[in-house]
């Protein structure tokens, strides 16, 4: 009689996060971040126009005013999560169940991006006029800035594109939008709102593509960890290797 090999025990299934939000959370976020960026839009022109800023003077009022913007309703989202009594742990600021979606989140979103730019250059190739969809969010500065100016005015966009933006962003897009959606959608929809969402806020055709399908792939990481932790990780490797580029494109 032959012994029977032992049967390898079942991986234990990641702890799926239970409904927080109202049904009707997620319009109230949408609400805040459009208001937030009404709102800072138009003190952004009233300081311009206001005080006669030059280029310089706007580009560190624009870079101030992001930060602020971000910080807004970030700051919002966690504001209404303490009126609906959820706490940073249930929010999604836990350890991660599994550190895995870490990696294919972060190299999905560069191999995106190269399939993006691909097939871009494979239609100009063919003759097709692709000037709306080329380009993406550059930061704004001016040729003519040099010396600690320029150096004050990277370090402003440094914290609002590597720090203030990751957090922020992760906090409204993942631990609200589509964590509320994911609660009364199927998952897969929830997903895929929340991606176009995400495009969508940055304002750029050139990247809705792309971001939308980011946006959708850090929703999966997000889910598939239980944890926010993963993609705020994964959003500030990215763009603080975007903004090191950056970074030595201006300065050479």
């Amino acid at each position: 009689m032959f012994a029977e090999p032992p049967v390898a025990p079942a991986p234990l299934p990641v702890a799926q996060p239970a409904p927080i939000w109202r049904g009707y959370d997620p319009l109230i976020g949408v609400g805040i971040l459009i208001g937030s960026l009404v709102f800072v839009s138009i003190l952004l022109g009233a300081i311009v126009v206001g005080l006669d800023l030059g280029d310089t003077q706007q580009d560190y009022a624009a870079a101030v005013l992001t930060i602020g913007f971000e910080a807004l309703f970030a700051g919002a989202v966690l504001m209404l999560a303490r009126r609906r009594r959820i706490d940073l742990a249930a929010l999604g600021f836990r350890r991660p169940e599994r550190w895995g979606p870490l990696g294919i989140a972060t190299a999905g979103t560069y191999g995106t991006l190269f399939a993006y730019n691909l097939g871009v250059a494979l239609l100009k190739e063919a003759g097709v006029d692709t000037s709306a969809v080329e380009g993406g969010n550059e930061i704004p500065l001016d040729d003519a800035l040099d010396g600690l100016p320029l150096f004050g005015l990277l370090a402003l966009f440094g914290v609002a594109v590597v720090i203030v933006a990751p957090l922020a962003e992760e906090i409204f897009f993942r631990g609200l939008l589509f964590r509320g959606l994911d609660g009364v959608w199927a998952g897969w929809a929830a997903i895929a709102v929340s991606g176009i969402a995400f495009g969508a806020f940055h304002l750029n055709l050139a990247v809705l593509v792309p971001f939308s399908v980011i946006g959708m792939l850090f929703a999966w990481a997000f889910k598939a960890s239980g944890s926010l932790w993963v993609v705020i990780i994964a959003h500030f490797i990215i763009n603080s290797v975007s903004f090191i580029v950056t970074v030595i494109g201006v300065i050479n």
